[in-house]
């Protein structure tokens, strides 16, 4: 498996030490989603590099342990706790970002809401629909709204946004998680042409499945290739340094491109998937 793992591009090499320095260091970086999994481990990284991190998410014990932990090593680490599911709660938490730390030159929009349900499963469940689109949209796009007036004053600044290799690659019981997912990346990719001539930078992250405790309930993913905390913490650190619009796997790109031409072409491969995943 590890073997298949680098193939896959699941296990990338960070970027330099000095270069993530001279990109984040002294510089205020907001990451959402940061109590645990894929946002601590980003934070932690960035903090290390000598930025100054404020961390957002819902729980306030944890969010305090993984600034505590970054302070142990010496790093910077502010705590704001927000439901960023609630866009006037997201909004209010913009605002207060501003207000005590000013405009942030990094915003590494990480916080998200997985859920494995098909559309029929969700019939009698509104709640599932809402909370969904809030976390993955509508909550993170609030605060970007109230954080990116002040990043296009000061001319500079970057929002790096954690959007799934679902926005590529149509699954059977991701249904409402692509979408919410896809509607992200479709607004951000109209937003990075909006801000170019700012010099406020735009870049979409398809991850491919990580191993977090989102994932840690279905069974069958302990069998899949996938990518660590760590891993994605490198694979954004290094979108912060080089800055494209779209970061994703090749195969995750190279699917894309076969669906355009063939949209019915993975239609028995990802039914098989998705079998595997219902039997766990």
């Amino acid at each position: 498996m590890p073997l298949l793992d680098h193939v896959l591009g699941l296990r990338p090499a960070a970027p330099s030490a000095g270069r993530l320095r001279a990109r984040v260091g002294g510089r205020l970086v907001v990451v959402t989603g940061a109590s645990r999994g894929v946002g601590a481990e980003t934070a932690a990284r960035l903090a290390l590099a000598g930025a100054r991190v404020v961390l957002l998410a819902r729980s306030v014990d944890s969010l305090d342990a993984v600034a505590r932990g970054i302070r142990r090593r010496g790093g910077s680490a502010e705590v704001l706790v927000v439901d960023l599911g609630d866009p006037v709660a997201a909004e209010r938490s913009g605002d207060e970002i501003l207000d005590r730390w000013g405009a942030p030159e990094v915003v590494v929009s990480n916080a998200g809401r997985s859920l494995r349900r098909t559309a029929l499963d969700s019939r009698d469940r509104p709640q599932d629909v809402d909370r969904t689109i809030g976390v993955n949209y509508t909550g993170p796009a609030a605060l970007l709204r109230r954080l990116l007036p002040a990043m296009v004053d000061a001319g500079t600044g970057h929002v790096v946004s954690i959007a799934s290799t679902s926005v590529d690659i149509p699954a059977p019981g991701w249904s409402l998680y692509g979408a919410s997912k896809s509607a992200m990346d479709a607004w951000l990719r109209a937003v990075a042409l909006e801000l170019a001539p700012s010099g406020v930078a735009v870049t979409s992250i398809r991850l491919p499945l990580v191993r977090t405790a989102m994932s840690a309930p279905t069974a069958a993913y302990a069998a899949v290739p996938s990518m660590r905390p760590v891993d994605a913490a490198k694979y954004i650190a290094r979108a912060i340094v080089d800055r494209p619009l779209v970061l994703s796997p090749w195969w995750s790109r190279l699917a894309s491109a076969a669906l355009a031409v063939h949209p019915r072409l993975l239609d028995p491969a990802l039914r098989g998937w998705d079998r595997m995943i219902e039997r766990g």
